[in-house]
């Protein structure tokens, strides 16, 4: 029992040598994750321009009770989550209380707003898919698709020095 463990972990640390060894394939996990967040943030802006038509065609997808509740949902987390940054960055200058108390809840409002059109808007690109009435082919879709995931990859290449 214990050699047929031995060699399952024998096989996948042989595996991972070959592979370390290849060239080019040494950081496989990085190109990875940012092709599959390059993928994502691309369907994410399709899926919005989608909500977009979506709208100017056939109007508000989401009833205005659920985006009322949808924008107080955003708007505790990310105004939280602000507080809590602020508050870690008063510690960091030797500073107890922030001095305006109103700043993380403006970027609180702000950041609801934008995530809550987001959402709407993705929410309706997702219908009108589902519905199969997308006003544009399935080659302009996939040319659409193509466009977003270079337009992504280079948000994301321009992010990287700000997250460092």
């Amino acid at each position: 029992m214990q050699s047929a463990k031995f060699k399952i972990r024998h096989r996948s640390s042989f595996y991972e040598k070959v592979f370390a060894k290849i060239k080019g394939i040494e950081g496989y996990r990085k190109y990875l994750k940012t092709l599959v967040l390059s993928t994502a943030l691309a369907f994410g802006m399709l899926y919005i321009a989608l909500g977009l038509m979506f709208f100017a065609n056939r109007g508000n997808p989401v009833p205005a009770h659920f985006i009322l509740l949808i924008t107080a949902i955003f708007f505790v987390i990310s105004t939280v989550f602000y507080e809590s940054k602020a508050r870690v960055r008063g510690k960091e200058k030797g500073r107890e209380k922030s001095k305006d108390g109103f700043e993380p809840l403006i970027k609180g409002l702000f950041l609801a707003v934008c995530a809550t059109f987001s959402f709407v808007a993705i929410f309706g690109g997702v219908k009108l898919t589902i519905e199969r009435a997308i006003p544009i082919g399935i080659e302009a879709s996939i040319s659409a698709l193509a466009i977003c995931i270079i337009v992504s990859m280079v948000f994301l290449s321009l992010l990287k020095p700000l997250a460092q």
